[in-house]
Formats: structure tokens, C-alpha cells, sequence
């Protein structure tokens, strides 16, 4: 990446450019380099960063945000879908787990009321069974 020098720009476009904001939103100025190694190069610049406006290739701007290759942002494009995929299968399978548990549970709660109906015919017929006795 080529750099800025200390005379690297035109006195005549230093007007604030509103309508195109730097990256970070704030009102930037677009210079022109006049530098050896960039001459009539433009780049915008605000009170937070320097960027290069003809700038296609991956680099690190002056905020410390990184700006990706074309190359780069595809593959990181196919591991967001991998990943997508992936949570998609995890949800399915705690879905499956879920309907599983949730058949063991009817059956658990079967039992039970098969159960308490046991215990609650067992106890009227001994309720009964007194009261047999009683008039007896």
C-alpha cells in the first residue's frame, strides 16, 4: 500500500464533501495526491481516517477497519452459509430430541394417571368394603 506524505494534496479541494461521507459517517474532504509515489491519486479523508477512493484491494484503513479482496469476502460468504447450515441441523436435531422427550413424558404421564386411577378404584373398594361391613 502506497503512502501519505506530508505534501500530499491540493489546496483547491479542501471544501467538506457532506454528500459523501466517510466510512465512519462524518463529513470528509476528497484530496488529490500530488506525492512522487501517488500523483493525482484521490482519497478522501475526515477528522478519523485516511482511504483511498480508486482503492479495490484489501487493506487497513486509518480507523482499523479492515476492507476486504473480492476473494476474501466469497469465502467468508461460504463459511457464514456453512455455518448457517450447520445451526440449521443442530435446530433440527434439538427438535427431534425435544419431540422424543416429549413422547417419553406422555408415556411417564400415562403411567401415572394409570396409576392414581389403580389406587383410587383400590381405595373406594376398600371405602365400599367398610361400609359393607358396617351395615352388616
Amino acid at each position: 500500500m502506497a503512502s501519505f506524505s506530508s505534501s500530499f494534496c491540493s489546496k483547491r479541494q479542501d471544501e467538506l464533501q457532506l454528500d459523501h461521507p466517510c466510512d465512519c459517517d462524518l463529513p470528509s474532504r476528497v484530496k488529490t495526491s500530488r506525492t512522487s509515489d501517488n500523483p493525482g491519486r484521490k482519497f478522501r479523508v475526515c477528522q478519523n481516517s485516511l482511504q483511498w477512493l480508486d482503492e479495490d484491494e484489501g487493506r487497513k484503513d486509518g480507523k482499523g477497519h479492515y476492507r476486504m479482496k473480492a476473494k476474501e469476502s466469497c469465502n467468508l460468504t461460504l463459511k457464514i452459509c456453512t455455518l448457517e447450515n450447520e445451526i440449521s441441523i443442530c435446530r433440527m436435531k434439538i427438535e427431534e430430541e425435544k419431540n422424543r422427550n416429549k413422547k417419553e413424558l406422555d408415556k411417564v404421564n400415562w403411567k401415572l394417571f394409570t396409576h392414581r386411577l389403580h389406587y383410587f378404584s383400590c381405595f373406594s373398594c376398600y371405602i365400599l368394603s367398610l361400609e359393607w361391613n358396617c351395615t352388616l
